[in-house]
Parts: structure tokens; C-alpha cells; sequence
């Protein structure tokens, strides 16, 4: 069972990709604006113990009460490596079964307020690691993201933004990913962010929403696991 699931988990690259929402191009123009709140780290929210059961309840319909603590534990630590880049091309070259995603935040930030057409990030601490304002862009990509840029010279990591458009009125989280050089957001697989991409959360979620997020997330990574 553990290398069906690897495989389907890696195929649906992060959490969800829910084909039924809207496409990018269909929410580009306001999409910015209406996710206006603050977020957090999805991953560790979600790992809680407060919320296992939740995880449980959810996937043994779909892999059996037998095989629900593994299967939890496995979907769980895909998407919570610790590497990416060219660190995690070389590991998971040598070890194909040890592919994961690195879905945390980067570059300090432990916080992202998205208010309007500006992004701040905020670190531990509650301090200011950057804050600009973005307007879209159109690129080339296969995948199906939105893509953000602000003209401020200092930006650095955060000079553009890729978003996946999913929205917590929909898919209850966020995915997307940022870099200096619009061409490290192109590929999951190859560049200076291989296998990163960050999943958030609103930092007010009720246990309702983690509910909703969880179910989905199972539901949709698990579903061919079903006897």
C-alpha cells in the first residue's frame, strides 16, 4: 500500500488540485484581493494532535481502520521535508521512494498578511521581514498559477509570487510559491525551489475549517487506496 500512495500522493504533487474550482485565468483579476487575511504554516497546523482523530475518521473509509494511522502519518510527512532545490534533486535522485515536498514557508517569514495588492511577511517574532505591493503578470507556464510581481528593487526572494488558485472559500488553504527569478517557479521538479511549494492556512481557522481542509485533503490523495 505505502508505494501506491507515495506514488499517488507525488502524482497530485502537494495537497489538492481540485479541478471542479475555478482555472487561473478565470480568477486572475481579483484574485489578490480576495484573499485578503493573515496566514500560517498549513502543515503544522493540520499535524496537531488536537485534530488526529480527524485525520483517522477521514481515512479509514478509504484504506480500512487497519491501515488509517499509517496512512495519515505517510500523507503527513509528504509534504513536510525539510530540504528542496538542488539538495532534494540529489536525495530523491539517489532515492526515489524518499520524494517528499517541502511545503513551509521560506525566508524567515512564519506569517503572510495579504491585504489588497499588497504582501507582507512577518517572521516569529512579529516583526516585518518584507512588505510590497504586486500586480499581475502574464507568463508562459503549463501549470496553472497566477502570477504576481512588484516593481520594488529591494524585494529579493519576494520579487514574484506564483499562486495555485485555490482560496479558503474553496479549497480552505492556500499553495503557492515565491522567488527572486520568475523562471525558479516554473517547474515542481527542477531549480533552485524543486519539490517546495508553501501551503497556508488563515491563522483564524475554526476546527470547522480544519475539518473541511483535512476531509479533502484525504479524500483526495486517498481515494484510489480504496478496496
Amino acid at each position: 500500500m505505502k508505494k501506491k500512495m507515495i506514488a499517488f500522493v507525488l502524482c497530485l504533487v502537494c495537497l489538492v488540485s481540485v479541478v471542479s474550482f475555478a482555472g487561473a485565468e478565470e480568477v486572475q483579476e481579483d484574485y489578490l484581493a480576495g484573499i485578503s487575511g493573515t496566514y500560517v504554516e498549513l502543515f503544522p497546523e493540520m499535524a496537531k494532535e488536537e485534530y488526529r482523530q480527524l485525520w483517522l475518521d477521514a481515512a479509514a473509509p478509504l484504506v480500512g481502520e487497519e491501515y488509517a494511522e499509517d496512512a495519515t502519518d505517510l500523507l503527513l510527512s509528504m509534504c513536510m521535508a525539510e530540504i528542496y532545490g538542488d539538495e532534494a534533486t540529489q536525495a530523491y535522485e539517489n532515492d526515489p521512494e524518499s520524494m517528499r515536498f517541502d511545503c513551509y514557508f521560506l525566508g524567515g517569514v512564519a506569517q503572510f498578511v495579504m491585504d489588497g495588492d499588497v504582501i507582507t511577511g512577518l517572521n516569529a517574532e512579529g516583526n516585518e521581514v518584507f512588505s510590497h505591493s504586486y500586480h499581475t503578470i502574464d507568463v508562459d507556464c503549463d501549470e496553472d498559477f497566477l502570477f504576481y510581481q512588484t516593481d520594488d528593487a529591494d524585494a529579493g526572494q519576494f520579487t514574484y509570487f506564483a499562486f495555485s488558485p485555490d482560496t479558503m472559500e474553496t479549497t480552505y488553504h492556500l499553495e503557492f510559491r515565491y522567488a527572486e527569478d520568475v523562471e525558479d517557479l516554473m517547474s515542481w521538479f527542477e531549480g533552485s525551489y524543486a519539490y517546495w511549494n508553501a501551503a497556508a492556512i488563515a491563522a483564524d481557522y475554526t476546527d470547522e475549517i480544519m475539518a473541511d481542509v483535512i476531509s479533502l485533503f484525504v479524500t483526495e490523495n486517498l481515494s484510489d487506496e480504496e478496496a
